[in-house]
């Protein structure tokens, strides 16, 4: 399946979809870990919580929960990093949909000048082409 050119972006390993786009999910698992920017590599460096490198060598270093779910879009997995109001407002929508089942939708939000990541539970599913098979094939 080929995705619009609108859709591309919505269809990558750390996906960011603009305030009133959703992308269709299924919470695979989540990890506590140490997120800090590294200045030699040009990328942010994730660490375990209890790791022995040297936090000196970051820039912005912070606690971070390294959200990893089935992006029906991308057809494989994507992570998505939260904070801790994140990670509880996901975590009341995931009690809803563990209660009363639908779909689970990432998208963000302008909260103020910043963009938040937001969760939502839908009652009716997305139409998504995607290839049937298990997702224990896939993980």
């Amino acid at each position: 399946m080929r995705l619009k050119a609108s859709l591309r972006h919505l269809s990558r390993y750390r996906p960011r979809p603009e305030e009133g786009e959703e992308i269709p999910i299924q919470f695979i698992e989540m990890e506590e870990k140490l997120a800090g920017w590294s200045p030699e590599l040009k990328r942010t460096i994730y660490l375990n919580v209890s790791s022995n490198y040297d936090p000196d060598k970051l820039k912005r270093v912070r606690e971070v929960f390294l959200l990893k779910v089935y992006n029906w879009l991308l057809d494989g997995i994507s992570v998505i990093e939260l904070s801790h109001t994140e990670r509880i407002q996901f975590e009341d929508v995931m009690n809803d949909f563990l209660l009363y089942g639908g779909e689970l939708r990432y998208t963000r939000k302008k909260h103020g000048k910043k963009t938040i990541n937001h969760f939502r539970l839908e009652e009716r599913p997305m139409e998504v082409r995607a290839k049937r098979r298990c997702l224990g094939e896939i993980l």
